[in-house]
């Protein structure tokens, strides 16, 4: 099961993350770009509440005279009038709201509307966001193997006395993203820019170096976020509490020297399955994120303001038929608050049963105190003594270990040093059989500070079905034939197919499964719930076939299992499980006059204005670091068309260099550019070849 496997190559260092934020939508009900229709808004709008339109009607809604109140669908919205061109755009989107001279006759309403997130006024927030230059590149900025464990007991570290030689070779060497530039070739993407709850990074090149010698290269599957905490820091709050754990996969048809290379070759010499290899999982968790949110934009310019954080991680054996993006195994859910309204996120374990072990992933759930800012230093949070117990179906609870979790028995330090993997040893005095494991559910529970002893707080609770899709991530074109499958790890379509594991084994028959989605159709427009499926006899396997008929932005999470609850919040259960997929249903602009034989205006020529209207103005009003690179210019286009067409290329789609970096191009503004470019090269034909 990967990460409980060995050998266990583990690392840890700094990360930094460099997302665009001009498409976020954060200020909302003041937006921006339109992640439904791929628009940027062009001037920008304010959508009104319902006691806002009251307060119109009586006269009292301080906008300038005139001032027209538009709809859009059900929704009433009145535009920023004067920010109406690309310069008033970016001069506005960086001047904290209230303080433009461009929109002095909206500086009053911007004390009155207030963020639908935070409750607070607009005043005083940047409509861009904290990094409006960002270019979405991830990466690793001095990360090194601090231990490689080949068994339960054998951890080798740089201080350890002695060494295996090729286990040497691998400690403190340095894992990064990089090419042989030094450049990261990794960047991080939401699916859902308004919605970020699964986020996803394409990379073209991970590597593990020495001075002197590359003992891993090659080009792993996408990234996927699995797991979100959103307590890991216990005295912090928002995204600086927040942590994210990452998983991708390196096949051996994408690594370099394949099973011959230095890091394939340690594996197989520590390897204890009989599987054969498949590649390299690779797992990561950000956390101690830092960014600077409130931004001198006419101090910085154009350069980025990426955040940074801390990572650590591991590399293990990857094997057939495991999933490329997640751990499957026995997963166990947040059930009550560790500290007022403060949960661990879910933790997913083996049971090995040969060694008498539960090994449990800690990595992305053991929480945090900030000691302090300056210098910036944090510690495990005392959460104390902790018992891993067996819940059996009418039977007493039984206590399968203990651990504790504090500065002392796990510090921050040990954490990094060995990526998180505890081992409990079954206590063998218990006398379980196999199937008295099997059967029953585990929880960890807290032993000191409570007030009942014999009701102990029960902080996770093992659910006893866990329900994955590799394809967590995926795009569509309105309308397309979602039988065939969708785009997820490269350009062409595959299906969605949805692995459900019990009790950490996969299912061989059907189960029940309630499949909710959470849907946005409209720009501004809250997510509405409905049930996507019901059924009592749900395969592991099964594939999913999305509706893709409208244009929207989709969540669909799973409920596995006859006694599972559907709650009000699927927000909150995504979280809590992380049992969803992330669908982007792309519009399909009609450009029949360019593109359509059967039209009858057929062919008409497509000016560069259009073609920037309709393709390229929302990347260069929210993305401006691609304009920056690629001027979005006629000269330049009409000049540099074969390096965009290369990187615009579906072909592309999965390498972190195509554009647009956030992926939500419909294919028929791709054909849009391919028309163009069509038309510029037959006018520089000679004549008679055109």
């Amino acid at each position: 099961m990967s990460q409980f496997d060995f050998p266990r190559v583990n690392f840890s260092g700094q990360a930094f993350i460099n997302p665009g934020t001009a498409n976020n939508n954060i200020l909302l009900p003041l937006v921006t770009y339109d992640p439904i229709q791929v628009n940027a808004f062009l001037p920008p709008r304010i959508y009104l509440s319902t006691d806002l339109l009251a307060l119109h009607k009586l006269g009292g809604l301080p906008v300038p005279p005139g001032q027209v109140i538009r709809e859009d669908g059900k929704q009433r919205y009145i535009d920023l009038e004067p920010i109406n061109t690309r310069q008033t755009f970016t001069d506005w989107a960086t001047t904290p709201l209230g303080s433009s001279p461009l929109d002095t006759a909206y500086h009053a309403l911007y004390e009155l509307v207030t963020i639908k997130r935070t409750g607070k006024p607009l005043r005083g927030h940047l409509p861009a966001g904290w990094n409006y230059y960002g270019g979405m590149e991830f990466g690793f900025r001095d990360v090194r193997v601090r231990s490689v464990a080949t068994t339960d007991e054998q951890l080798f570290t740089p201080e350890s006395a002695t060494c295996p030689s090729t286990i040497a070779r691998l400690l403190d060497a340095v894992v990064s993203f990089d090419n042989d530039a030094g450049q990261t070739t990794a960047v991080m993407i939401d699916v859902l820019p308004s919605l970020a709850m699964f986020s996803q990074v394409f990379c073209d090149s991970i590597q593990i170096r020495q001075p002197g010698s590359v003992l891993l290269s090659g080009r792993p599957y996408k990234g996927s976020l699995r797991h979100l905490n959103l307590h890991r820091i216990v005295n912090q709050a928002g995204v600086f509490s927040s942590s994210g754990t990452f998983f991708m996969a390196l096949p051996l048809k994408e690594l370099d020297g394949g099973l011959a290379s230095p890091l394939m070759r340690l594996f197989q010499e520590y390897n204890h399955r009989q599987e054969p290899l498949a590649g390299v999982l690779i797992r990561y968790n950000l956390f101690e994120v830092q960014e600077n949110q409130h931004p001198d934009y006419s101090a910085l310019g154009t350069k980025a303001n990426p955040a940074t954080a801390t990572v650590s991680g591991s590399l293990t054996p990857w094997y057939e038929g495991e999933l490329k993006s997640m751990t499957m195994g026995r997963i166990l859910l947040p059930d009550r608050p560790y500290l007022s309204d403060k949960t661990l996120s879910s933790v997913v374990c083996r049971v090995d049963h040969a060694k008498g072990r539960v090994r449990l992933d800690l990595l992305g759930s053991i929480p945090e105190t900030q000691l302090s800012q300056q210098p910036l230093r944090y510690e495990t949070y005392p959460l104390g003594a902790l018992s891993l117990d067996l819940i059996r179906p009418g039977r007493a609870d039984v206590t399968l270990g203990t651990f504790q979790i504090d500065a002392y028995h796990l510090s921050r330090e040990r954490l990094l040093q060995t990526g998180g993997v505890l081992d409990i040893v079954i206590d063998p005095s218990l006398a379980l059989t196999e199937a008295d494991v099997d059967k029953g559910l585990l929880a960890i529970r807290a032993r000191s500070a409570r007030p009942d002893p014999d009701d102990p707080p029960t902080y996770l609770l093992e659910n006893e079905y866990m329900a994955i899709a590799d394809e967590s991530g995926l795009y569509a074109d309105q309308g397309q034939d979602a039988s065939r499958g969708y785009r997820s790890y490269g350009p062409g379509q595959e299906p969605c197919r949805v692995s459900v594991y019990r009790r950490g084994q996969p299912l061989t028959e059907p189960v029940p499964m309630t499949i909710m989605a959470l849907t946005i159709t409209q720009s501004g427009s809250s997510a509405a719930v409905s049930q996507f499926l019901k059924t009592s006899h749900f395969q592991n396997g099964q594939a999913l076939v999305f509706p893709t008929d409208q244009a929207a932005n989709c969540m669909y999470v799973f409920y596995p299992g006859a006694s599972a609850t559907v709650s009000d919040n699927l927000l909150a259960d995504l979280i809590r499980t992380g049992f969803f997929v992330s669908l982007r249903i792309l519009p399909v602009p009609d450009y029949g006059p360019y593109l359509n034989p059967a039209h009858p205006d057929y062919p008409q020529p497509i000016p560069f204005d259009f073609l920037y209207q309709e393709l390229l103005m929302a990347y260069d009003l929210v993305f401006p670091k691609a304009s920056l690179i690629t001027p979005f210019t006629e000269a330049y286009f009409s000049r540099g068309w074969p390096f965009i067409w290369q990187r615009m290329d579906p072909a592309n789609w999965s390498s972190a260099t195509y554009m647009p970096s956030s992926r939500d191009m419909p294919m028929a503004k791709w054909q849009l550019f391919c028309q163009w470019v069509s038309q510029l090269q037959s006018q520089s034909l000679p004549p008679g070849q055109a």
